[in-house]
């Protein structure tokens, strides 16, 4: 990347300031997260930069799945997968789909060469579903330096500031925490660090504009078919992609239902990116939240 004089940024730079904006992402739900160490990393041939098996002080072990961040796909088996990494690669401007699988690999490496010594996790234990099925649970990672695992891999280029947020285990609100890794996410891509070497300014543009005119014509999909709503509500924590789509979600947006949940309310669903008060109230005549555990059950649950 070069700037068009110097200490005056080029309208590439420009422009990539402004897609690079922050984001509103959607939150967890709220509940206090518990603080485990030292636990230590798992080699697996299957983890990603940002999800990946680590053993507990108690001997148990747990896939977890960073929040705020998302890392290129290291290995795609199928459409979901190639669906996915597109969608990644368009992110950083990049039509070279093999040059980003190339980095998702990195970013794996990096995160276990992050966490070769002992290091500390934050959780909830909620729920992260993914591609493979295994169980995996939404985390904070602190390094044994002190460092934030997810913040870490924005600032080398080897991830995009995306996905589930909440509020930080140091307290920190969870939009300030998203500003603050979209901002380090334009200074990496300033930089040149990473994959974003490899970004085109140019390119970038229109391949996000590409993504969003897909997204567009899923959705026109969608409200072409007309789809009869299920014959009886819902559980929203349970019910499958296609049943949540059926209640009048869009598909893009009953997938971060699912990535989202649990919920302990039909009305916390308006903290879902796609869902307002005039969605809510079309969809909520055919979803219901089966009663939960109780607290005292959960926590005591292994």
């Amino acid at each position: 990347m070069s700037t068009a004089s110097r200490g005056r940024p080029s309208n590439a730079f420009l422009a990539l300031a402004a897609i690079l904006a922050p984001l509103s992402l959607p939150a967890a739900p709220a509940e206090d997260l518990r603080e485990i160490g030292p636990c230590a990393f798992v080699a697996t041939d299957w983890a990603d930069g940002d999800s990946f098996l680590v053993r507990l002080p108690d001997g148990k072990q747990h896939v977890l799945r960073l929040y705020f961040v998302d890392c290129v796909e290291r290995d795609v088996a199928d459409t979901t997968g190639k669906r996915r990494l597109r969608e990644q690669a368009r992110h950083f401007g990049i039509e070279d789909y093999s040059l980003a699988v190339e980095f998702g690999r990195k970013a794996a490496t990096f995160t276990a060469e992050a966490l070769s010594r002992p290091f500390t996790i934050h959780t909830t234990f909620a729920n992260a579903p993914g591609r493979s099925g295994k169980p995996r649970h939404y985390a904070f990672v602190t390094t044994a330096e002190g460092r934030d695992l997810g913040q870490l891999l924005v600032e080398k280029g080897l991830a995009r500031a995306f996905g589930l947020g909440r509020r930080t285990p140091d307290g920190t609100p969870r939009d300030d925490w998203a500003a603050r890794l979209a901002d380090l996410e334009l200074a990496a891509a300033l930089r040149g660090t990473g994959l974003w070497k490899h970004c085109d300014p140019e390119k970038l543009v229109a391949l996000r504009e590409e993504q969003r005119a897909e997204l567009r014509a899923l959705e026109a999909i969608d409200d072409a078919l007309a789809v009869a709503p299920p014959s009886s509500p819902v559980d929203v924590n349970s019910a499958s992609l296609e049943d949540l789509t059926r209640s009048g979600l869009r598909e893009s947006v009953a997938d971060q239902v699912i990535k989202q949940r649990p919920f302990a309310s039909i009305d916390d669903l308006i903290q879902v990116r796609g869902i307002g008060p005039v969605t809510l109230e079309k969809v909520r005549p055919h979803l219901t939240i089966d009663p939960s555990p109780s607290e005292t059950e959960r926590k005591a649950a292994p």
